[in-house]
């Protein structure tokens, strides 16, 4: 009878401590990644005012003022009268530049980019005002 014990201890130990460990395991972590925003669902972004947002679609076009002084991003699909507009003053091109292999522009026209700011109301306009390249993900590159 002893010899039953130890045998049936010996056998219910892997389960027992694989059910424990199991039991220990730190649960899997939710995203700390805000859920992005459809850029051109303008409605829902005005909504949004004074908060901060993430927004994520294929860049149109990417391109700085003649002179330097303002950066614009134009996602896909907006209609630039009435959409999202993202844009960046020409103090932080440097750092911009820098962000992204020297040349911003030509990194993000065509690339699916995710980005995250506050968005103000301007001129009756969702806008998004980039400050340094953290604020900007790119999800895939242009093709």
């Amino acid at each position: 009878m002893r010899r039953f014990v130890i045998l049936c201890c010996l056998a219910a130990a892997p389960m027992i401590a694989h059910r424990v460990l199991a039991d220990d395991a730190p649960a899997s972590q939710p995203s700390t990644e805000p859920a992005a925003m459809d850029p051109t669902d303008t409605d829902k972004l005005l909504a949004a005012d004074g908060q901060t947002v993430t927004v994520e679609g294929e860049v149109a076009k990417a391109n700085w003022t003649k002179e330097n002084k303002r950066f614009f991003i134009d996602f896909k699909g907006i209609d630039r009268d009435k959409g999202l507009t993202v844009t960046a003053a020409g103090k932080d091109k440097e750092k911009l530049d820098a962000g992204f292999d020297g040349d911003i522009a030509a990194k993000l026209k065509g690339a699916k980019v995710r980005i995250t700011g506050k968005l103000e109301k301007y001129k009756d306009k969702p806008e998004i005002i980039i400050l340094g390249p953290e604020q900007i993900t790119i999800v895939e590159p242009a093709k």
